[in-house]
């Protein structure tokens, strides 16, 4: 799954990896966005792409009949078109969520604890995610709402976690915003060996309520000696 995320880049450097506009909007850069986070996003909007605001989690009617206060932070790829909760946003609500990196936690038993990991490309250059939107809501602030997709972890991040965020790359960006429903789902597949790189951090990131840079400094091995061996 992907659960919480860095976005520090300034949103013109969003603009131009994407080709799009400028934002006409800033955000606080953060090293812990987590769920219900208000994020940034690229959307197409008939023959233009645009930067928008979006709250990360979406919440479907069924949710709120029955007083599920949890929202929908993530869709499988593998029944992101059948799941009631997506199916209908697959054909004309596609974004691409741009992030520095993103965290995923390791659970062992021997370390009694979640081992967190800090996830970005090997070229630093932003990830762009795969996601869905859906309207505004009640209680998103007049803001629309948004979740992202998800596929099975690529053979070098499965060691810490079985999923991982649907990343896409070069022309697969215009075809995700822009493409036809069933292309743009078959675009959802794990990235290619070489692409992503981890490092492990600190337990602090556990916490929401530390966002700062140090999140991200690699720090010495708290996983068990024999667990990659």
């Amino acid at each position: 799954m992907c659960g919480r995320f860095v976005a520090t880049s300034p949103l013109s450097k969003v603009a131009q990896t994407f080709a799009t506009d400028a934002a006409g909007f800033t955000l606080r850069p953060s090293y812990n966005v987590a769920p219900t986070t208000v994020v940034a996003a690229v959307v197409q909007d008939g023959s233009q792409r645009r930067i928008d605001r979006f709250v990360w989690g979406l919440m479907p009617a069924w949710r709120v009949k029955h007083s599920v206060s949890a929202p929908l932070i993530n869709a499988r790829a593998e029944t992101i078109d059948e799941k009631p909760s997506f199916r209908h946003l697959v054909p004309k609500q596609r974004c691409v969520v741009p992030m520095d990196g993103y965290y995923e936690w390791l659970t062992t038993r021997d370390a009694h604890r979640k081992i967190p990991f800090f996830i970005t490309r090997t070229d630093s250059s932003l990830l762009a995610v795969a996601g869905l939107w859906d309207h505004a809501d009640d209680k998103s602030g007049g803001l629309r709402r948004l979740c992202i997709a998800t596929v099975a972890a690529n053979a070098e991040l499965a060691e810490i976690h079985d999923r991982m965020p649907a990343v896409l790359e070069g022309d697969a960006i215009g075809e995700w915003l822009d493409g036809d429903p069933e292309s743009a789902v078959n675009l959802l597949v794990p990235a290619e060996p070489g692409r992503l790189w981890a490092r492990e951090v600190s337990t602090r990131v556990n916490s929401v309520r530390n966002d700062d840079p140090t999140n991200i400094d690699p720090v010495e091995s708290q996983t068990p000696p024999s667990l990659f061996d």
